[in-house]
């Protein structure tokens, strides 16, 4: 003990914080780190529906959505996917562990990957059993208005764009559904 310091007291009952006041105080942060964890919930599911909705905002499941289609004429064998999911009977090409399923792209059941003019990825089945895809098609770039039917959501797909190239998995939930009503604008 140094000679400028005093022994140690005894701090007297009323110099104590009350229990009272304690509890507030601990409400008080309880309080506060209960209103972060709600701003930070809020803004995450603020930036996920940004990130996965900001294309097709407004497209729901068991809606249909007229869709522009860009196309070449080699698309139909080219574009694949590979998936496990299965919804109302429409299915990947492949299987996730890329065994082929015995279907042909002309199979109204059989999803292949689509862009939109707007550059929306879609996953479509029936296009080529249209009447205007079974004749010739143009030997350049065209598009091809369709009805979409929306009939679920995938994140677990992944797609190819050419025969024998690999497949990628898509990095955002895409929508899946049927195309019907497909026209070549003229």
């Amino acid at each position: 003990m140094f000679p400028d310091q005093e022994p140690d007291r005894e701090v007297p009952a009323d110099a104590r914080p009350a229990p009272q006041r304690l509890n507030a105080l601990v409400l008080s942060l309880a309080s506060f780190c209960l209103i972060l964890f709600g701003v930070w919930l809020f803004s995450a599911g603020k930036r996920y529906r940004e990130e996965y909705a900001q294309i097709t905002e407004g497209w729901r499941v068991g809606s249909t959505r007229a869709v522009e289609l860009t196309l070449v004429r080699t698309d139909r064998q080219n574009l694949a996917c590979a998936s496990d999911v299965n919804v109302g009977g429409l299915h990947c090409g492949f299987r996730r562990d890329l065994g082929a399923v015995a279907a042909s792209p002309e199979d109204p059941r059989v999803l292949q990957p689509y862009n939109t003019v707007g550059n929306e990825l879609l996953l479509g089945a029936g296009l080529w059993t249209s009447a205007d895809m079974k004749g010739p098609l143009p030997a350049a770039r065209f598009t091809v208005v369709c009805n979409y039917h929306i009939e679920g959501l995938t994140r677990s797909a992944a797609i190819r764009f050419a025969v024998g190239a690999p497949f990628a998995p898509v990095g955002n939930t895409v929508t899946l559904g049927s195309l019907t009503d497909c026209v070549l604008p003229r």
